[in-house]
């Protein structure tokens, strides 16, 4: 068993990597929770888990949801929490936390859905936030610091100990998402293609383009006329990061920009929320920083060229890790950004 001595407060890691929690002496939250269900509400899928005495015992993961902040956004999650819960046949519960896709957009959806967790759960410890949040939680386990999430697309929150916080990027894949997977998709499909019509490129990712989606001449209808042209587009980055495995140069260079790309993501939002700290801690978590080294160590760079002194450290715990901190401290420099419920359960 690791006790973890720096975190921001009590807390220790489990023999399977789980952050087992603490009770916070200097939390004002008094009564002690035994029972804690943790919700990770993105739009691919809707992952849970159930908490005992801090331990993770059981955990499922069912469809997503739209973003709350969309048409039908705040039924839609609700659905897919329910399904979620049901999975793991969480009955009866001291404290519910959600992380939700959308909550940042979402206005008067946030206070609605705490609402109707504490009625359904019937328990007046709820909180919510966004899906970043409890990423930033988890990843840091409840201290302040820097986080960089890079999936289909890409976003940085930084959190100072005083509470300030700032985001970087994260603007959706046509204005912005820089480095991330639809961003590292799209560049190795126009590389694809510049090989296809013999203007440079790479002959090794035309070769994987096509055998993903075909005649490439066909490559615009099946984009556009995809469900999730985005999620169709990033789908490519795993071929990129096959290919650049493979000692493809040209696919390596685009999973190193993608790396510079997000250190650069990070270190705005650090400089940001805390310009004076010069052994800011930097975590990161997403599927794209799955490629290892191929982008994690030009990220490494990058970052320690911009914020010199920063700590890149290992992710301490997911998303769902972080509801439970959410849920059970109120003394984390998190605190503006969650909604707490207020009322009396029925």
């Amino acid at each position: 068993m690791k006790v973890i001595d720096d975190i921001h407060g009590p807390a220790y890691i489990g023999d399977h990597g789980q952050i087992v929690l603490v009770a916070s002496p200097t939390s004002a939250f008094e009564v002690v929770m035994t029972r804690v269900l943790a919700f990770d509400v993105g739009k691919s899928g809707c992952r849970v888990a159930l908490f005992v005495d801090g331990r993770r015992v059981k955990g499922a993961e069912t469809w997503g949801a739209r973003g709350l902040a969309d048409r039908d956004g705040l039924e839609s999650t609700l659905t897919a929490i329910r399904s979620a819960a049901d999975a793991v046949g969480a009955e009866q519960v001291d404290a519910v936390a959600a992380g939700v896709a959308g909550y940042a957009q979402a206005a008067g959806a946030g206070g609605e859905l705490v609402d109707a967790l504490a009625e359904s759960h019937r328990t007046r410890r709820v909180a919510v936030a966004s899906d970043m949040t409890t990423s930033h939680a988890g990843s840091l386990a409840g201290r302040p610091g820097v986080v960089v999430a890079a999936g289909t697309g890409s976003v940085a929150l930084a959190i100072a100990a005083n509470g300030i916080t700032a985001v970087a990027d994260g603007w959706g894949y046509l204005l912005g998402d820089n480095g991330g997977g639809f961003a590292l998709g799209r560049r190795g499909l126009e590389s694809a293609l510049r090989a296809r019509d013999g203007r440079g490129g790479s002959e090794v990712l035309r070769v994987l383009a096509q055998r993903r989606y075909g005649n490439l001449d066909r490559l615009p209808r099946v984009v556009h006329r995809s469900s999730n042209p985005a999620r169709t587009v990033a789908a490519f980055a795993r071929d990129v990061v096959s290919a650049a495995r493979d000692g493809d140069e040209w696919s390596s260079i685009l999973c190193a920009e993608s790396g510079v790309e997000l250190a650069r993501t990070a270190a705005a939002a650090a400089k940001r929320a805390m310009p004076d700290d010069r052994a800011v801690e930097i975590s990161t978590t997403g599927g794209l920083f799955d490629a290892g080294d191929l982008v994690s160590r030009p990220f490494a760079s990058e970052a320690r060229r911009l914020l010199p002194g920063c700590r890149l450290v290992p992710r301490a715990g997911d998303a769902c890790d972080g509801g439970l901190l959410l849920a059970t401290r109120d003394d984390l420099p998190h605190e503006s950004l969650i909604r707490r419920y207020e009322g009396v359960p029925a």
